[in-house]
């Protein structure tokens, strides 16, 4: 027996991106909660849309040095890792999950470990 547990997510979206998940569940004749739950699962379960996604955001947030750079650091650790490959968002996981400092923003913590990681590759 499978037993599913519902809890309650509160979000808040931009006005331009509620705007269209409501056009899109208007095209899907359901609500826009229904909506939002389809775009979040179908997301969560296909890494490549999670990957990109995050990707993107990190292209508006970071600065092109930064970007650069952290780039950089990902080409190297896929060249180590052989076969296994690992996107952007895997690295700054991993960043948030390592750098425990709470004094600073997650911006603050990645550019800090991109300063101090390009270094060893460089």
């Amino acid at each position: 027996m499978n037993i599913i547990q519902k809890e309650r997510l509160h979000l808040r979206f931009k006005a331009s991106d509620y705007e269209r998940i409501s056009s899109l569940a208007y095209s899907m004749d359901c609500s826009i909660s229904l909506a939002t739950t389809m775009l979040l699962t179908s997301g969560i379960r296909n890494a490549e849309i999670f990957n990109e996604v995050v990707d993107s955001e990190l292209v508006r947030l970071l600065d092109p040095e930064r970007l650069k750079r952290l780039r950089i650091i990902q080409k190297y650790i896929n060249k180590l890792n052989g076969d296994s490959k690992i996107s952007i968002f895997q690295i700054v996981s991993y960043v948030a999950h390592e750098v425990v400092d709470t004094t600073k923003t997650m911006h603050e913590k990645v550019n800090n470990w991109i300063d101090a990681n390009i270094k060893n590759i460089e």
